[in-house]
């Protein structure tokens, strides 16, 4: 379906302008959802609930980083992607003309 295509490019090419944001969201969302579940295990404790927490969202967040390097390394071999200014790049003062 042509629809479903390009919501999916969309949403695609906006983790690629904000990875950072994309991986924060993953951390916070399996944060939250690993919350919730461990909320349902009543033979935990509550120090024990978060530790499991955060070793969940963090291993998930792990995976989407894989994934991230995965697809930067895909769209370099493959030029996928025109190459862009960095923005934050250095660029060393040039030398005015006429001066030694």
């Amino acid at each position: 379906d042509g629809a479903t295509t390009a919501a999916m490019e969309s949403v695609m090419e906006w983790c690629r302008e904000h990875k950072l944001r994309a991986i924060g969201g993953v951390w916070v969302t399996g944060m939250g959802a690993s919350m919730a579940y461990n909320m349902t295990q009543k033979h935990l404790g509550p120090m024990t609930k978060l530790v499991h927490s955060r070793v969940y969202a963090q291993a998930l967040t792990l995976g989407c980083l894989v994934v991230s390097a995965g697809a930067e390394y895909y769209d370099s071999k493959h030029n996928a992607r025109t190459e862009e200014v960095d923005p934050y790049m250095y660029k060393a003062p040039m030398k005015a003309k006429g001066t030694h």
